[in-house]
């Protein structure tokens, strides 16, 4: 979908205008729509609420309801954008027109407008032979100026809406489709057409050199190699800084030899969200999205399956940097991934801040629900950035306590750590957190744990409650352009 910025509606018949309507404001609509009085009666207080006007010589408009105005956020404006779109879709209009004229179209709502048409009306039916295609070709912003600010703006959402989508189509996917070896093909698709991005892959056979015990324990039991893709994306001109992403890419996590409950199994195809959303920024940054930093993406793409060569409760493996593990319980398996991608950062990145992203404890969701991704880490500022950027983008994360107390508790008994706390000590999303803190050494470090809100959440017009969702993309983007 393009979009555009203008300082007037062109009035099209083929253009549905959509108007923003905040509470408690009246409506200043072109002379030839409805009066007011005859319809405004029928319009909800929520945002969200909308209805279509129609005219007598064919013109259709949309009003959509906003807070009012000292209290509309960049989510209504989301939402707001989002509604207009599906009413376009509805409707069959290939053009919409966001009105901005009752609210100032500052850069942040015009970034949110972007983003809320650009993510509505996605259909999951990722394998489906009629799967929706979508109609609105176009969305117009006015009246906004041109500027450089506006622009970038635009640009911003344009690419958040992007990366999120890429994200979520992977995320959808099958793992008998998406299996490790193609989630590395998919990535190399991404960085190949762009001169700013390279892309390397390592095979198991090259991780066992680098004594990669640890993501390679993970993998025995599955008859899919496993893969790791080292991504790097440069800037034009110097950078600001180099900044490492690593996303666990569990194509599809039985539990291993810890068998998980049969029941809802078949969402563990979206235990590759923490890479799909790595990958989902790299897409984004080979069209373009603004980044001043030199950026690393990692994935670790790994298969957990109960194989004749699973590891089993109770082996000890070695990870890269040294450190042995006694694995307790073969499904906490994306620690064990993530801690050699992590040691394999710090020794061949050697990053200014890093960030891993991974549906890594089902713990999250008793701490926070689904509407909160947790975040924890080893350096203050990097985590107040990262909930500044998250709640630009209009996702939440909420940030848990770790400490040498919490650390202490995954020093093994047999071994140097061991990948889950003892039996009644709880705090389960901390204690994944504090396995990984082992393998970061004094490099700044951001731990997102999405498990929570990867493929469930509070349904919006620009996101469904169920099915992949994305998440931390758009944050990531966000972080990213400094």
């Amino acid at each position: 979908m393009r979009t555009q910025l203008k300082t007037h509606s062109s009035g099209s018949r083929s253009e549905l205008h959509a108007f923003l309507l905040p509470l408690g404001a009246k409506p200043s609509l072109p002379k030839n729509c409805p009066a007011t009085a005859t319809w405004v009666g029928d319009l909800g207080d929520k945002t969200g609420d909308c209805l279509v006007l129609r005219g007598s010589d064919g013109a259709k408009w949309v009003a959509c309801r906003v807070a009012k105005k000292k209290d509309v956020q960049a989510d209504d404006i989301r939402i707001a954008a989002a509604v207009a779109r599906k009413k376009a879709e509805s409707l069959g209009m290939a053009t919409v027109c966001f009105d901005f004229q009752s609210i100032k179209a500052s850069p942040p709502f015009i970034q949110a407008a972007a983003e809320g048409a650009g993510m509505a009306c996605y259909d999951s039916g990722i394998m489906k032979e009629n799967r929706a295609k979508p109609i609105v070709k176009k969305l117009t912003l006015c009246p906004v100026p041109g500027g450089k600010e506006n622009r970038a703006a635009l640009k911003a959402g344009e690419m958040a809406a992007a990366g999120n989508l890429f994200a979520r189509d992977l995320q959808n996917l099958p793992a008998n489709i998406l299996t490790p070896k193609e989630f590395a093909k998919r990535a190399r698709q991404v960085c190949r057409p762009s001169t700013q991005i390279q892309c390397q892959v390592l095979g198991e056979k090259k991780m066992a050199e680098m004594k990669m015990g640890s993501l390679l324990g993970v993998s025995q039991g599955s008859a899919q190699e496993a893969q790791l893709v080292h991504m790097i994306y440069k800037p034009k001109g110097k950078a600001k800084g180099r900044l490492a992403l690593i996303g666990k890419g569990l194509t599809f996590d039985t539990g291993g030899i810890s068998l998980k409950p049969s029941g809802n199994m078949w969402d563990m195809k979206f235990d590759m969200s923490g890479a799909a959303a790595v990958l989902g920024v790299f897409h984004a940054l080979s069209k373009g999205a603004e980044c001043p930093f030199e950026v690393h993406g990692i994935l670790g793409c790994v298969e957990n399956m109960p194989g004749s060569n699973a590891q089993r409760p109770g082996d000890i493996v070695t990870a890269m940097n040294g450190k042995t593990i006694e694995v307790l319980n073969t499904d906490a398996e994306g620690r064990l991934v993530l801690a050699d991608c992590l040691a394999y950062v710090v020794k061949k990145v050697k990053p200014d801040c890093m960030y891993d992203m991974a549906t890594l404890t089902g713990a999250a969701i008793h701490a926070l629900g689904h509407l909160n991704s947790a975040v924890l880490g080893n350096n203050q500022k990097a985590i107040d950035g990262l909930i500044k950027a998250a709640e630009k983008a209009g996702e939440s994360f909420w940030q848990l306590p770790m400490n040498e107390e919490y650390r202490d508790l995954t020093r093994g008994c047999y071994a140097d750590l061991q990948n889950i706390y003892d039996a009644g000590q709880g705090a389960g999303t901390i204690a994944g957190a504090c396995f990984l803190s082992f393998f970061v050494k004094d490099v700044p470090w951001v731990h997102l744990d999405i498990a929570a809100t990867a493929w469930h959440g509070p349904s919006r017009p620009y996101m469904p409650a169920k099915g992949g969702r994305g998440v931390a993309a758009r944050t990531m983007l966000e972080v990213l352009r400094g």
